[in-house]
């Protein structure tokens, strides 16, 4: 018998904001669990040991949502997909996300030829790495569904630089999960997107990124004291454009009337979040009311059911 409320339950296993690693946070994967399935959404480097420490066997994720194929939030695909094919779990493993996924995805299975040609005493020999694992690309616009869950995304603005874009172009996603009358939205890396606003209206909880800028561009500076202007340039205008500060975060929040902000992938400095917090806090707050949480490594936040 179907569950009246079956849980929807988001765990964010890392927040940071890449490309640098930092000793506070491991690089940007989340965990969707949903009616009985668990769902990556991202799998930066770090995924599997993350998802170790709270208890989640791989063998239980069965799909893989990712927003862009930026390495930082892919990097610990490699492991979900073969570490899978080594333990033998049975099923297979979708990988959804943009085009040039299965790109990335064949290139993960190719490197795995080597031990699958002289196995290591589990079998995995017998069956080919690609047998385990499949892709789904999309293009904004689509939705996919897996069982009762819903999966609408769209292509938001993290890849966009002057000039018309082509169809072929690459695309980063937003996506937002549904089940029943329940829903999250997950921005992925974005900048200002009147899409994204658009996908989150009404969600019960929006996750998004956050960027400190004036702070982020400062520490930039003052530690790469080898890079080029120009390279310092360029990277103040990407940070600037395709990324969304406390007060664009905010704005999003309230026109789409979310019921709740989840902050993730934080593009502050290094250290204690706290440092960061108070400006955060204070931009998100000019044009949103609602409650707002600061997530950590390995926290989890509910969506339960409404009366």
């Amino acid at each position: 018998m179907a569950q009246a409320c079956p849980a929807l339950r988001w765990t964010t296993l890392g927040t940071a904001g890449g490309p640098v690693p930092t000793p506070e946070r491991s690089e940007p994967a989340n965990l969707l669990q949903a009616g009985g399935q668990s769902i990556l959404v991202d799998t930066g480097d770090g995924t599997v040991d993350q998802l170790a420490r709270i208890g989640v066997d791989l063998g239980a994720v069965t799909a893989v949502f990712v927003s862009h194929h930026h390495h930082d939030h892919t990097g610990g695909l490699s492991a979900v997909i073969g570490l899978r094919w080594m333990n033998q779990y049975p099923g297979e493993l979708v990988v959804y996300g943009p085009p040039g996924t299965k790109q990335v995805v064949d290139g993960i299975v190719l490197s795995l030829g080597p031990q699958a040609r002289v196995g290591f005493g589990l079998g995995a020999a017998d069956r080919p790495p690609a047998a385990s694992v499949r892709v789904v690309e999309m293009t904004g616009g689509q939705s996919v569904t897996l069982g009762d869950l819903a999966v609408r995304a769209v292509a938001n603005t993290h890849f966009d630089h002057p000039g018309e874009r082509r169809a072929d172009d690459p695309q980063s996603l937003s996506y937002r999960f549904s089940l029943g009358g329940r829903s999250i939205t997950y921005t992925g890396d974005t900048g200002p997107s009147p899409a994204v606003t658009a996908l989150a209206k009404g969600s019960d909880m929006l996750v998004s990124e956050v960027i400190d800028l004036d702070a982020l561009v400062a520490e930039i500076r003052a530690r790469r004291r080898d890079a080029s202007p120009e390279m310092l340039e360029q990277m103040q205008r990407h940070l600037a454009t395709h990324h969304l500060p406390a007060a664009a975060v905010g704005a999003m929040a309230g026109e789409a009337g979310v019921r709740r902000l989840v902050l993730t992938h934080f593009a502050i400095p290094p250290g204690p979040l706290a440092r960061s917090e108070p400006a955060l806090r204070q931009g998100i707050s000019a044009a949103y009311a609602g409650p707002v949480e600061l997530a950590r490594d390995l926290a989890s936040f509910d969506v339960g059911c409404r009366p």
